[in-house]
């Protein structure tokens, strides 16, 4: 069974930069928009930490503070070892800003997915690209709630995360700067306890440490290090897991308190960029256009503001404007290039394991 939509504006993927850009048409522009989305939202997403700029490009978006009740805790402050042994604490009260917060992704997503789809916004959710043809208008064949729609599409936003469905669709270069990964596991305490609202970061001879609590009385531990190191240190099995943990200075401090994992879920988290179009009816945001290492803070903001600037390059694009396209193109890299400089300064702050290969290959790179 079949049916026929036609769309100005299609967005392939509704994580952060996918609803920011279907927000953003849909609040400030009169195109057609739909959004696709393959997941449900019903496994465990990586939780993050933002600050409190968030509340600002929300506020842009129309989404309203309060609807974020049960998806955040406050971050009150972050904490890190890196360079040295010691911890060193920065608190949010000295910050002009007001906290951060600490997001339930799973939650966060979904309630601006949901947003989005009151704002206007056709949402297929599950929905499974299909059948993808370039041209003038894009078709699209997508496989959603037992049935075969096809769309069309006169612009489309790439926002599907790492996939990157449409930069290699379309087999634009993508530059790829290392082989990070990301190792998180996530507590379920069984009963409330008291945990730091805060942050805590730890380096190892090994890669680095990221704690942080979660909504729901729930703890996301995640490990930091290259492909190959990951798979040599056999992170991926409860024992040595454990063993690693119980290993460090303050991260043992905070395991030894919580239950065993209720999952262990393995993320590809290298840096990257694509080289975007400046002429072709089609851009892409979020990790779809540049992935950065998580050290940077650059995640769920960056990507917010990826997809809010992408919206207004199709709007622009469709309304005869060509120079935003490249203006946004020569943004991404430039963006990219700050990123590598600040990443630099980041991993030269910690000398203590130059031998060990994964600081060796961030002191030359």
């Amino acid at each position: 069974m079949s049916s026929s939509r036609d769309y100005d504006v299609v967005i392939v993927g509704g994580g952060a930069a996918g609803t920011a850009a279907a927000l953003t048409l849909a609040r400030y522009t009169g195109l057609r928009v739909a959004l696709l989305e393959k997941q449900l939202f019903d496994d465990y997403r990586a939780g993050e930490t933002v600050s409190s700029s968030l509340f600002s490009m929300l506020d842009f978006l129309g989404v309203g503070r309060d609807l974020l009740d049960g998806a955040q805790l406050p971050a009150f402050s972050h904490a890190a070892a890196w360079g040295s042994a010691e911890l060193m604490s920065r608190d949010a009260v000295f910050s002009s800003h007001g906290h951060g917060l600490h997001l339930d992704r799973r939650r966060y997503d979904a309630i601006l997915l949901e947003q989005a789809r009151l704002a206007g916004v056709a949402l297929l959710r599950p929905a499974q690209l299909v059948q993808l043809e370039h041209g003038d208008p894009w078709r699209l064949r997508v496989a959603s709630e037992g049935q075969e729609t096809d769309l069309t599409a006169r612009y489309l936003i790439d926002c599907s995360g790492k996939q990157a469905a449409i930069v290699r669709q379309r087999k634009r270069p993508i530059h790829t700067e290392d082989s990070l990964v990301a190792l998180y596991a996530y507590y379920q305490l069984a009963e409330p306890q008291f945990l730091p609202h805060r942050t805590l970061v730890e380096t190892t001879r090994h890669g680095w440490y990221y704690a942080a609590p979660l909504p729901g009385e729930r703890v996301a531990l995640a490990f930091i290090t290259d492909a190959d190191i990951l798979k040599r240190l056999r992170l991926k099995e409860p024992a040595p897991w454990r063993e690693a943990a119980a290993d460090t200075s303050h991260v043992r401090d905070i395991v030894a308190r919580l239950p065993a994992p209720s999952a262990l879920r393995h993320y590809a988290i290298h840096s990257r960029v694509a080289s975007l179009p400046a002429d072709e009816n089609w851009t892409a945001a979020g990790d779809a256009a540049a992935c950065f290492d998580p050290i940077s803070s650059l995640g769920i903001g960056q990507a917010m503001a990826s997809g809010i600037h992408a919206a207004r390059v199709a709007e622009a694009f469709l309304a005869g404007e060509r120079d935003m396209a490249a203006g946004y193109r020569r943004s991404v890299f430039a963006a990219f290039e700050t990123y590598l400089q600040m990443r630099r300064g980041f991993y030269g702050a910690e000398q203590r394991w130059r031998d060990a290969p994964f600081w060796q290959r961030r002191a030359t790179s």
